[in-house]
């Protein structure tokens, strides 16, 4: 008989397991606390594999996560042997027993999983690693009910069945409840890609709230003496600070206040002459209204831009195309940094610029940004082309070229040259746009200075069905 201490402390595996799992389920998905939180506990940037290896093609089956499955696995087995301790002894070996069972199949399972980090991904999660431990340390706990099999006799009590219809009831609450908690947050995921440009202002131009001012002095009223002169200006200075405070005070105030002072810096900021000959684009060739972004396919951030380009792009009425180019965080090919932000960067941007010559370079972007690699080399930026549907020795081939080398470089220089420091920075005809959540409010002062009507706002895509 398995001692009930036992199955008490595997009941605890089981619930840190599914915490850990649904931190990673919330992370999978790019809530902002939950992404914090794993990067707190596995590092940030290139230090950090848990980003990776949720953001690879092997995070999912069949749409899926692979944390959802496991909140679902702990859950249920933690559930299981709770119901086994109400139940009494007999029920509490076989639930034991059958958990063993589970435990030593998921055991199997992660050893696959391992592997796939170590061999594929070439990155680890360390959360995820976490959760083989516990499997492990749960097999070490409930090996002793191994003697006794799946103990089917031993839950042929009334108390058995009870504890077997709650726990199959129980069962199909987790499923719905993992599943619709999955399709929220997609929803939620989606949302915030739509919302990351922005919407579409009230007008189409930003009219700055106005400053405090004093009085006009009377005419042929004499100047003020300097104290008194003094003690005006202190009054201003205080108001205006009393302004700035309840700005500071009001979060609605200073979003507006930042989206006035990013409407002005566009409004008013130089237009730079970019070079788009031979650029990657998407959209129409003769769109009046013109997106270059200079990205580093290992940024984040530019990841989850280019998901809301994709949403905003066919309900933009045609006006706007999106121009690609290259601005790698990587000292490799990048002197215009001070230290790599982004190892491999250099290599993927090569790699597009290749992929752009076999004229596919759109299936190479959406294939990287998909499964972002963790410090990749030429040969793992070839392995990705050629499932991207690329020919993998010629693009390896042209990575190496001096050709292309020398094209990269200019793509840096011309960055640099307009004021680039740092990815995604983005360019609306020319003039650098301030913030990216303002970015369809600045299309619309584009479109309103050409004359042509407001943008409707981005909408989220369905939610699909599981």
């Amino acid at each position: 008989m398995i001692a009930r201490w036992r199955v008490a402390v595997a009941i605890l595996l089981m619930a840190a397991g599914a915490l850990v799992s649904g931190l990673l389920l919330l992370e999978h998905h790019g809530e902002r606390r939950a992404a914090a939180a794993v990067s707190q506990a596995c590092g940030e940037g290139d230090q950090s594999g848990c980003a990776v290896v949720s953001q690879s093609r092997w995070s999912a089956v069949r749409g899926v996560p692979v944390a959802a499955l496991g909140l679902f696995f702990y859950a249920c087995l933690g559930l299981l042997l709770m119901l086994a301790i109400l139940a009494g002894p007999a029920a509490v070996q076989a639930a034991a027993a059958w958990t063993l069972f589970a435990l030593v199949l998921a055991l199997a399972i992660d050893v696959g999983l391992l592997g796939v980090q170590a061999f594929v991904i070439h990155a680890f999660c360390k959360l995820c690693l976490l959760t083989y431990l516990f499997n492990a340390l749960a097999v070490a706990l409930l090996l002793p009910a191994r003697r006794d099999g799946l103990l089917v006799d031993q839950v042929t009590t009334i108390d058995g069945r009870l504890m077997l219809t709650g726990w199959v009831l129980g069962s199909l609450a987790l499923v719905a409840a993992v599943l619709t908690s999955d399709l929220t947050l997609g929803y939620r995921e989606r949302g915030r890609a739509a919302s990351i440009l922005g919407a579409p202002a009230a007008s189409a131009r930003v009219t700055p709230s106005p400053l405090p001012s004093l009085p006009a002095p009377a005419a042929g009223a004499p100047l003020p003496p300097d104290a008194q002169r003094w003690q005006e200006e202190a009054r201003m200075a205080q108001e205006q600070a009393r302004r700035l405070q309840e700005i500071l005070d009001d979060p609605k105030k200073l979003d507006q206040y930042f989206t006035e002072k990013a409407a002005r810096e566009f409004e008013h900021g130089p237009v730079r002459s970019l070079d788009l000959g031979g650029v990657p684009s998407r959209g129409p060739a003769d769109a009046p209204v013109r997106v270059v972004e200079y990205s580093d396919f290992l940024c984040p951030f530019c990841r989850q831009l280019a998901g809301a380009f994709a949403n905003f792009l066919p309900q933009s009425s045609n006006r706007v195309a999106l121009y690609f180019k290259n601005y790698p965080l990587e000292t490799a090919c990048n002197a215009n940094l001070k230290t790599t932000i982004h190892g491999g960067a250099c290599a993927l941007a090569l790699g597009g610029l290749c992929a752009q010559d076999q004229g596919k370079f759109w299936p190479y972007h959406d294939k990287v940004y998909s499964s972002p690699p963790s410090n990749p080399a030429i040969k793992d930026v070839a392995r990705l082309a050629g499932e991207a549907g690329l020919d993998a020795g010629a693009l390896e081939a042209c990575i190496t070229s001096a050709k292309t080398r020398d094209s990269l470089k200019a793509q840096v220089a011309e960055a640099h040259a307009a004021g680039v420091e740092a990815t995604p920075t983005v360019f609306i005809n020319g003039r650098r746009l301030p913030r990216i959540n303002d970015f369809i409010q600045m299309v619309d002062k584009e479109s309103a200075r050409l004359g042509l009507p407001p943008l409707k706002p981005p909408t989220p895509e369905p939610t699909p069905a599981p």
